[in-house]
């Protein structure tokens, strides 16, 4: 069996790879039906990230979020016409694993998403821009066939959002603090409405953004008022270079002794006021990616309506890739948006 897929050999070209499709022993061959780009892939299509990195990683098959159908389960652990999201976070074999993998992996605040041993697909391992895929049956989670697949490509990000809740344990009149209006904050603040009883406030610079939050106070980032809200756990979903800015706010806003989660990524380093992280106490989480249980989540949260439509709304629009060009063209438009949302790739090549 062939697959068709699409690499990216340097920045801003990719070419048409025609490979065999070969099946190791763990895995099943799925089709790709829909498909998202992630602000990784852009860094990589413009060439974004060091020279170095960029040499080291290209050719390689780009997208880490995607729906797809099972055609062939030699496993039997799925049907022939499952949909599935596919789990890019892939774990070493058990077997290979030493006394650290397995502690990891066990651990509920952590999990294997932090061994430095996992390979993640459109980073250290192909993405899933191709029509088939050879993927390790673990790394694959069923979605209700009823749940439309374009809510459904969401599930990484919302997984993403699973892992940060995860590394800590909210009590039920924590106040919540949300720095970032992007697709990060706005998920992740779809996830704790449905896990969180207290207060969530959503702090951002666009106020039409911040319009689309509902059943959550929002405020401007600089708003005297957020110093009184009295925040005891705060999420920062900013990244790249404005999160220096807006790690500043979240520390002098959030109580003494409150809990910081970093889930936005910086390329390059950025300057932390450690003083007052010192004189208030602070404790501070790093976040990185997800695994399959965080998966298994998004897709139990996706069988809800309020919740699915919350998602929905952040579906830009569904374009039919039928050739490379396609493909360009999403690129190209994702590249220069700043809605709030993605534009969904549907494979049709």
């Amino acid at each position: 069996m062939l697959s068709r897929g699409f690499k990216i050999v340097q920045s801003k070209r990719f070419e048409i790879y025609i490979e065999d499709l070969e099946v190791s022993v763990g895995q099943a061959v799925v089709k790709i039906e829909t498909a998202a780009i992630c602000k990784a892939d852009l860094r990589y299509y413009l060439g974004s990230r060091d020279e170095r990195t960029l040499n080291l990683k290209y050719p390689i098959n780009l997208i880490h979020e995607a729906i797809g159908t099972i055609v062939k389960d030699p496993t039997n652990s799925f049907e022939k016409g499952d949909k599935v999201a596919l789990v890019p976070n892939i774990m070493i074999d058990k077997e290979k694993q030493d006394e650290f993998d397995i502690a990891l992996s066990k651990n509920p605040r952590l999990g294997e998403n932090y061994s430095p041993k996992a390979l993640f697909a459109s980073s250290s391992y192909n993405g899933f821009s191709r029509d088939y895929i050879a993927y390790p049956a673990r790394n694959l989670v069923k979605i209700e066939k009823n749940i439309d697949s374009s809510i459904a490509t969401f599930s990484e990000l919302i997984s993403v959002a699973s892992a940060a809740i995860r590394r800590l344990i909210l009590n039920e009149n924590d106040v919540i603090g949300i720095w970032g209006d992007g697709i990060l904050g706005y998920i992740l603040c779809s996830v704790l409405k449905q896990v969180h009883k207290g207060p969530i406030i959503v702090i951002g610079h666009s106020k039409e953004k911040l319009d689309k939050y509902e059943g959550v106070q929002t405020y401007l980032s600089k708003n005297p008022i957020i110093k009184k809200c009295k925040i005891n756990v705060a999420f920062e979903c900013i990244g790249g270079i404005a999160s220096e800015s807006g790690i500043e706010e979240i520390l002098n806003s959030i109580l003494p002794g409150a809990k910081l989660v970093l889930a936005g990524v910086a390329e390059n380093p950025i300057k932390i006021n450690t003083r007052k992280i010192l004189e208030k106490g602070l404790a501070l989480y790093g976040v990185t990616r997800s695994n399959v249980e965080d998966f298994k989540f998004a897709a139990e949260l996706l069988k809800k309506s309020d919740f699915s439509a919350d998602i929905s709304k952040l579906i830009l629009d569904v374009t039919p890739i039928y050739d490379i060009k396609d493909f360009y063209r999403v690129f190209e438009v994702e590249a220069e948006s700043r809605a709030l949302g993605k534009h969904i790739m549907r494979f049709d090549f």
